[in-house]
Formats: C-alpha cells, structure tokens, sequence
C-alpha cells in the first residue's frame, strides 16, 4: 500500500467527514495552479477564495459586503507582506491579523479604522474549510525547485496547516522522524542546510500556520513552527464529544474528529496559540495541548450551565509538569472570547513568592493588563469593583491582623505571641461574576487563608488547580473536592508519561551514610567529628544522624556527599548534556556544598590531569563546570556570606543560565556552565527547566512539597530519557507516607509506576533486549543471541549471523521494527549506564549497533540512525564502530564514488547476496537522489533494476555481475544523444513523450516533429537561461515560457497542443534542474564549429 492510499487519501476522506472541503489531486507532481485555486505556484495564499470568504463574513447592506475590492486587496497585501521579519516574528503578525484586521474606513457607515473578521469565529460553519494534497510552492533559487507538503489546511483561502504523511518504506524505517525532518525542510529551518549556507523551503507558506501534524496512519501528532521532534504530542480527546467516543478510533482519526473538526480548530485559534519567551531559551509559540483544551473547556462548560457559585466551582487534576499555568491562561482567554462570560472578573491566586513571578509571566498572554495586587488595602480596594479586569494575588493578602500585646500584658502571660482578632476577613465582592483560579490550591484549601479566599468572594466560582490534591478518607472535610466540588478534569501522572509530555521519575535512596561508602568508614568519621561528646550524646545524635541542625550542615559530611554527588553528576547526568538541582538543609548547606562541589570538580580535574592518557576535551569541559548558590534574602541583618552568595547568583543571572545549554566554545556565555543549582527553600516548586535530569535531596521535606520538588526533573527535552531524583537524606518513609497522603490505594500505584528506582528499569531493559532477540528468532535468523553476546566460535561465524540477520532486515516493515525496539532498549541502557547492572547489556548494544549501522549502508536508509540514544549510549557504540575501522560520522558511500566497488567489497565479505543487495539499493537510492535531473533515463533505469532482480533472483552473483554493470550505465548517465539529436534534445524527448504519450511512445509520424521541436526548444533555453538571475526573475521565465508554449501549440502534434500548458512547465523545471548541462551543450556546439 503506497503512501498517498495508505495515509494521506484517508487523511483527506475523514476531513471530508468533518464537512471540509477538499481537491485531491492524486499522487503526481501538480502541473496547473488552476487546480488548487492559484494562479501560479509561486502563491500560498488561495486569492480568490479569500476574497470571496472574506466578503461573505463581512456582510453590509443587502447582499453585498462592505469591504471594497481595494480593501480585500489590502488585507491580502497585510497578511502577504511581512518584511524583514523572520519566521516566527511573522508568524506572531499575522496571528494578530487572524484575531483582529483592520481597514481605512467603512464606506457604507463612514466608521474609521473598522475592524474585519478574516475568519469568523462565532460561527465556524460560515467559513470555508478547505483541504488540497500535493500542494506545491515553487522555490526559485534554493536546493530544489519546489517543495510539496502532502496536505495544507486552509480556513477562507489561509493556510492554517501543513500535514506531511509518511509510511515505511525501503528507505524508510522511521516514517514519523522522516515527516519532521520534511516539515523543517518545507520551514527552511534544517540545521545542516542552514549551515552550508543553502536554502530549500518557502518560510511563507507558515506565516499564517497554526498547527504542523505528521502522521503514519498508526501514529499522529502535532507541533508548532517551533516544536521539537520531542514536542509533538498526540491529540486524545473529542471534546465537547465524551471521550469514550474516541474508543476505537486510531490516532490519525481521533487527531482529525477531535482537533481538526471546525469548532475546535477555530477555538484552538484564538484562545490557546500563544508566543512565550522561554527561561535561558528562544522565544516559542505554543499551542495546547488536548488536556488543557478540554479542561479550560469544561470549566467554561460550568461556568456556563452552574446555578450556584458551587456548581460553578470543581478541581482540575493535573500533574506536576504538564501545564497548569497555561491552562489558566487558556481559560482566560475563553472566558474573554465568549459572548456570554467575557463579563467574568478572574482572579488568580497563588501562595508562593516564586510561583507568583513565573505565573505573572504567563498571565500576560492572556492579553490585557494584569493587574498584580500587591496589599490588603489595594486587595479590599480593587477586587471590590464590578470590572471584568484580570487580577493577581498573594494568598498570604488575606490574612487577617492579630492583636499585639502591650509589653505588661505579654510579661503576665509569659507570651508574646499576638492574641487572634476578633474580626473575619469580611466580604470583598458578592457577585456572582467572578472566577478565582487557585493555584497549588491543597496547600492553602484547609488554612484560615482559604476560609477568609472563600468568606472574600462568597459567590464566586472557586476552580483549584493542583497536581497532588487531598483525596485520601483520612482527610475528611478537608479533601479536595470536599472544598472546592467534583472534579472538573483529571490528568494524572502516568497520562502525561504516556503522552511524552512529562517523564518517568528513576528514585535512588543514598542516604547519609551511603555517601559515606562502607559502614566502617561512616563510623569512623562519625568517631571522629563528635570525638568530644559523651557516649550517651554519640548515641542520642547517631539515632538521629542526618535529620536536622547542626549536623546536616557539618563539612565533613557535606563533602563526602559531595564527591559521591559529582562523581554520579559526571557518569549519569552529565555526558548527555544535563544539569542539576541540590536541595539543602539550610542556607549555610548550601553554600557549603557550592563549596564542597567545587574543590570535587577541581580534584576530579587534577586525577583526570595525571592519567597517563588524559582527555583534554573532557579536562577542558569539567572546568567549564560551576555550581550557584540561589537563596532568599534575611533582610537587612543578613549574614555577609548570604549577601555574597545573592550576590554573585545576581552577577552570574544564575537561574537564565543555568536553564541554558552548556556553551563550551562561546567566550560571551561562560555562565551557561552553571550545572549545579544549590537551593534550600526556593525553586523547588514551580520552578520549569528542561535542562534539569536530576535532584540531589539533602534535605527533610514531606508530603505535597517532596512530591512537588522531586517534579521538576520529569520535564521534557530531546535526549532526556528519565528524570532522576537522589536522596541523600533517607526519604523513603517520607515518599510513602506522601503516596499514602496523596492518593487512595488504587491512586498510590499510578504515582509508583511514575516514580520508580533505577533498579525497576533493570526488567525493563531485559524485557527489551529479548524482544529484539526475538524479533530475529521469530523469522528464523539463528544465533544471533551467541552473536551479540560474543560467544561464537570466530568471525566467519559471526559474519554468517550478520549477514543473516540483515538480510533479514530488507523487509522495511521488519527493519521499522528492528529501529523501535532499538531504540527503546538503548534508551533503558542510557537511564542505568553506567551503573553495574547495565554491564551485562554493554556488548550486545554495541553489536547490535553494528547490525543496525550494516543495514543503513546496504539499504541506504538515513533514518536507521543513533539520534534518540543518550550520548553514553552512543559512544559506547561509536567506539565499538571506530574499532572496526568503521567511521560512525562519515555517510555512506555513494553510488558513483571511486572507492564503492572497494567498499562494497568490505561490507559483503565475500557474500555475493549481501554484495547484491547492497548495489541494488545503491542504484535505488542513486535513482531516487537524480531523478529530476534526468526523468526518463532514471525511471528506466529503475525498471532495469526490477527486472534484474526477477530474472536472477537467487543467482546472487550473476545479479551482483548484472547490477555492476547498470552501476556502471548510471555513472556514465545518458553519455550521448539517440535518433541524430544533441544528449540534451534527447533528454527533453524522453522525458516529454513519457508526459505526453500513452506508454510514452511517441507516434512514428510524429517522430521528426518532435525531434525537431526539441532541438528547437533546448536551443531556446540555452540562450535565455544564460542571462543574469534568470531563475530569479519571473518576467524573464514567463517570455522563455511562452516562447516554448508557442512552439508545442505550432508543431502540429496534438497531444502537446493540447497540454502544452502543463508541458511547458514541465520544460522549464526539467532546464532548472539541468542548468549547468544545458550551458555546457551550448558551450560544446560552439567550440566544435
């Protein structure tokens, strides 16, 4: 089943089930902009689909819109032109052109400066929804001369999505990754092109773009313009619909009826595309994700239909780390695009310092002022008014005063401690139009603080959100739902590990004493640091060793801690580019331990110095290595080492850089080496920083905080396999009581499967490893565990399970197979190297890799690749390659190098089959590569190559003899010409009589005409496309068009009469990719006269 019929026609079939309209222009090169509503190709806007939709939306008086023709011209021109912009600042443009357009004036009313729907959100159906396939987009001047993404997705003539289809293929095993890698190329934003300066996309046709999807039909996602390839994410609900609905439904289909149907689209639009800028990073544009859609949704949906502030009021579950803020912002959004809830007063409420800056920097994209409550009295003062206004407060503003006591009264009482008031905090607004949204609303919900949130807005809409709510029975009136009502959404942890959005958690409990290696050394330090107390004193502090005080903050446990921390940092965390947070007892910890980090950095690059072979890169990297400490301030009677440290955390922008990649090489970044970032109490909740894979605990914290705290290591990023969290302080107890607090039993396990020990990847990884091994015993491919494993006999034995075992992998739905499972079982041995129980696992990973890199060279599949493995993943098996004398950075060997035939030889090792099957998909590959160049000749050649195969099928040397011989006619390409023409003539001839003629056989009384004509038309094209910029300039290719139209129209053959629009272009395209033969021939004729 080809890839037009097994995705991309049934991708368009279940648009049209969702009332799109679409043109389906099959499975060709499209040759007539006609056919997708254009002019010419050149075009990414559908013009007069524009203007009628456009003119539709805008009705004035009687039948006709107001707009003049000169004013749907401009908004053409307002979307078209985007100067000097790149793709993401247009982008951003034009987003607000789609929200809010404007003209000069209403000529009908006289208003100035009226706003224009270019879509018309209120009523989707009003707009017109069209599909079309195949749509192509010249690209003068860059690599290739036109791109054609599978898919575009337009809403009134403007394109809102690009959709690229893929299916596995003989030189395709990884079809999803394939269909990123062509999304950038169409965006112009693949960083190996950039770099050698080339061009190969239209950015334009994205300037209007909202969603980027890829799927295989068994797979489907979508990203924005700026997404990562570890950003695409799945869309799983039908909301409004229930979602049980989707039962059934494969990912292509849930992604079409659920995201792609017309209202959803729109809303998705224009409530929940945003642009951010991200801590130490780009800036980005987001677009929700399906749990943040549904949720705003569903509050709306109770906003809506809720008689009372209780039925209006719930809980929105949703874990650490898959967006909460942004959802709130989404909601926001909603409310102010609705007709009937823009009058909402919002309020966001949070209870943290932190939390409140990183949440003011979200509201804003809420769009409007947002106006920040900074006391009571502005609290009283503001929230008191009937303005449908966006407001940010501090939970700790609704605190009510105590009474102080006279100093003769608190020496009576012993106690000088305030006597509570005797007043409440009294009612601030009634109305029924609010809507607080309560951030981390468990940790305030049983305080006085949220009796007095509720008493201040007694009928407002209360909506909680909170990743870890109280939900046990033991919490009684105090459980989530019990203050706030049901829940509105639920999205729990193990959700967003199955979506990717979040990651899985890996727990490894150290504790004090294990940093301290063996027990007998523990005691001896422990003897030695409190020599001076008495036996009871040694036996109070050892059964309470590591808990709290003085002890947590001694030096010399602080750096033995530290050396265990940097060495796990340098070995797991590190290789792969990846940072870490320290969470300290106390302030003087934790400049301690910034301390301690540091001289373990120092020594490590001293004992690295010494070794006889020392690795100078990795010398130079450890040294670029630094840790911050962050802390709070103690006012002004502040110790002078805590000013130092706020100080230099200042100096180095300590948390912007540490949220940055390390920059090894750029002299102007020397602060992105921050890799440790030492915290007490701040940043350990609410803090968002990819970058970061581990946590090292040294510090008692319990219940919603650990579980909030050990969160931030699950966020997202490319290479990032698992987050870590060590404990250094003995914690499990705590993890299980926060578990047992957090959920009920059924609940307890979801958050366990989330939060496992490094040792519960250990079946993991087994389990992988024997699939793989499977996958080749299942069709019959012996050995190969003893191959993997070294344990045959010689290398002619392990050369005979290779080749079996490739062999075997010429089946792209196998070799697709072979890539997944790979991949997955070196993603477990990244997460455990370089831990001992990963050792076992070392060997096969590295001849496993040898299989998968034999493959890629014999089947010259690019996207057999090591890219998603860890970096410790990789150099275990690049240095496996590298032994072998196999350079795993230099590409295959093509086709028509000096050396193939030699190199070819290497591979086989003597196996005729593999020597076969290795120069067929070399010539494949090679005809796939230059097929433009020469059409006819390389689908011929790719017929002789099937036929080869049919006829020696078996007879691997003979077929190997054959297919030397074709390799040898592809080097030569077409070397002369046929029939008494030029080589040129005759590549025009071939090629226009297969697009011309049944079979593309050319008539026999049309023959001197058409060789004529061709020798005409080539002469034509060499004395134009000589000219400066020719392919640059339009005019220029419209008269050497219209030249070649005019000669096809006068040949008296009917069949280029009669197509001699498409076949013109054909022409054209066909000299472009021929430029330098075409001026080459022209400079041959005139030296032989």
């Amino acid at each position: 089943m080809s890839e037009y019929s097994g995705v991309e026609q049934p991708f368009l079939e279940q648009l049209q089930a969702q009332g799109w309209d679409i043109i389906d222009q099959g499975r060709e090169i499209p040759s007539d902009p006609a056919r997708s509503r254009r002019a010419s190709f050149r075009q990414w806007l559908l013009p007069e689909v524009f203007t009628r939709a456009v003119a539709a939306i805008n009705p004035g008086t009687g039948d006709n819109t107001w707009l003049t023709d000169k004013q749907l011209l401009d908004l053409q021109e307002q979307l078209l032109r985007q100067p000097n912009r790149t793709l993401l600042e247009a982008n951003e443009a034009v987003q607000k052109l789609l929200l809010k357009a404007q003209v000069d004036v209403n000529e009908e009313t006289g208003e100035q400066d009226p706003v224009v729907q270019l879509i018309d959100f209120d009523t989707p159906e009003n707009n017109h929804f069209l599909a079309i396939n195949q749509f192509r987009i010249d690209t003068p001047g860059c690599v290739k001369q036109f791109i054609i993404p599978d898919i575009v997705l337009f809403v009134n003539g403007i394109p809102l999505g690009v959709v690229e289809c893929k299916k596995g293929g003989p030189t395709c095993a990884n079809p999803m990754e394939e269909a990123f890698r062509q999304l950038q190329r169409y965006m112009n934003r693949r960083e190996d092109t950039a770099a050698h300066g080339l061009k190969e996309g239209e950015p334009r046709l994205f300037h209007s773009n909202l969603l980027l999807i890829r799927s295989s039909g068994a797979e489907a996602d979508y990203g924005t313009i700026t997404s990562g390839e570890e950003h695409f994410y799945p869309w799983k609900t039908l909301w409004p619909r229930e979602d049980r609905e989707a039962e059934g439904l494969d990912p292509q289909q849930r992604l079409i009826v659920g995201l792609l149907n017309k209202p959803n689209l729109l809303r998705l639009l224009r409530t929940c595309s945003v642009f951010m800028d991200t801590d130490g990073g780009p800036r980005i544009k987001v677009v929700g994700r399906y749990q943040q859609f549904r949720a705003a949704g569903r509050i709306l949906e109770r906003l809506r239909n809720g008689k009372t502030a209780e039925d209006k009021s719930g809980v929105v579950w949703h874990t650490q780390g898959s967006g909460k803020s942004l959802t709130m912002v989404f909601v926001a959004r909603m409310l102010r695009a609705s007709k009937d809830l823009h009058d909402y007063k919002i309020v966001l409420i949070n209870d943290r310092v932190d939390l409140e800056e990183q949440l003011a920097k979200t509201a804003t994209l809420i769009g409007g002022r947002v106006n920040v409550v900074d006391s009571r009295e502005a609290l009283r003062r503001n929230l008191a008014t009937d303005q449908s206004d966006i407001n940010m407060v501090m939970a700790h503003k609704f605190q009510v005063a105590d009474v102080s006591l006279p100093t003769s009264v608190a020496d009576a009482l012993g106690t000088y401690q305030a006597i509570p008031g005797k007043d409440t905090f009294g009612v601030v607004n009634p109305s029924s139009r609010i809507v607080l949204m309560i951030d981390e609303a468990h940790r305030t919900q049983s305080s006085e603080l949220g009796e007095n949130i509720f008493e201040a807005f007694p009928n407002a809409a209360r909506v909680a959100f909170t990743g870890t709510p109280l939900i046990t029975e033991r919490h009684g009136e105090k459980r989530t739902v019990k203050r706030f009502g049901e829940y509105i959404d639920k999205y729990k942890l193990m959700d967003a590990v199955e979506d990717g959005t979040t990651l899985q958690i890996l727990y490894e409990g150290r504790t004090a004493d294990a940093a301290l290696n063996e027990k007998a050394e523990f005691e001896h330090k422990f003897e030695n640091l409190f020599r001076e107390r008495s036996e009871e004193e040694l036996l109070a502090i050892k059964k309470k060793y590591g808990a709290t005080g003085d002890i947590l903050e001694a030096e010399q446990r602080i750096e033995a801690i530290a050396k265990d921390m940097v060495q796990h940092y340098l070995e797991h965390i590190f290789p792969n580019g990846f940072k870490a947070q320290v969470v300290c007892h106390s302030k003087l910890a934790a400049v301690r331990y910034q301390k301690a980090i540091h001289r373990t950095l120092a020594e490590t690059v001293e004992a690295l110095r010494v070794r006889p072979e020392s690795d100078e890169e990795k010398i130079r990297r450890i040294e670029f290595l630094k840790a911050v400490v962050v802390i709070s301030s103690d006012g002004t009677n502040e110790a002078a080492w805590v000013t130092e440290a706020r100080k230099q955390a200042r100096a180095w922008n300590a948390v912007e850089n540490f949220c940055k990649p390390f920059a090894f090489d750029d002299p102007d970044q020397p602060h992105s080496g921050i890799a440790f970032l030492v915290v007490c109490d701040m940043l350990m909740t609410g803090f968002d920083a990819p970058i970061e894979q581990v946590m090292y605990l040294d510090k008692k914290i319990r219940e919603h905080t650990l579980l909030q705290a050990i969160a931030r290591t699950n966020r997202v990023k490319k290479g990032k396999q698992r987050g870590y969290v060590v404990d250094y302080i003995g914690l499990t107890s705590k993890l299980t009581e926060a578990l047992t607090l957090y959920a009920a039993t059924d609940e307890q396990q979801e958050l366990a499967d989330g939060l496992k020990s490094i040792t519960s990847e250990v079946p993991v990884l087994q389990e992988r490893y024997q699939r793989l091994l499977q996958l080749f015993s299942e069709h019959r491919v012996g050995q190969v565990q003893e191959f993997v494993e070294g344990e045959l006999a010689d290398v002619e034995a392990d050369a005979t399970v290779v080749h079996e075992a490739v062999k075997l992998l010429k089946d792209e739905k196998i070799r697709a197979d072979f890539d997944v499972y790979l991949k997955k079982f070196l993603a477990s041995l990244d997460i455990i190297l370089p831990h001992a129980a990963a050792q076992p696992y070392r060997v096969p990973a590295r001849r496993l890799g040898y299989i998968q890199r034999v493959a890629k060279e014999r089947y010259k599949d690019d996207t057999l690749n090591l890219g998603d493995a860890g970096q410790k993943v990789r150099d275990l098996i690049n240095e496996h390659l590298i032994s072998l004398g196999i350079n795993p950075k230099v590409a295959p060997v093509e086709l028509l190098s000096d050396d193939f035939v030699e190199k070819l030889n290497e591979h086989a090792g003597g196996n005729s089959e593999a020597k076969a099957s290795e120069m067929e998909h070399a010539i494949r590959k090679h005809c796939t590569v230059h097929h433009d160049e020469d059409p006819a000749f390389y689908k011929s050649l790719s017929e002789k190559v099937e036929r080869l195969i049919g006829q020696y099928q078996g007879e691997w040397e003979k077929l190997a003899e054959e297919l030397e011989h074709l390799r040898k006619e592809a080097a030569e390409g077409r070397s002369q010409g046929e029939e008494g023409m030029t080589r040129e003539a005759t590549t025009f001839y071939d090629h226009i009589a297969n697009e011309a003629f049944d079979d593309g056989e050319v008539p026999e009384n049309a023959k001197p005409a058409m060789r004529s004509l061709m020798e005409a038309i080539v002469e034509t094209l060499q004395d134009s496309i000589g000219s400066i910029d020719f392919w640059k300039n339009a005019d220029k290719q419209k008269r050497t068009r219209s030249e070649i139209k005019t000669a096809l129209a006068l040949t008296g053959i009917a069949e280029l009469k009669v197509h001699r629009e498409r076949i013109a272009v054909e022409i054209m395209k066909l000299a472009k990719n021929r430029h330098d033969a075409l001026l080459q021939g022209a400079e041959r004729k005139r030296d032989a006269r």
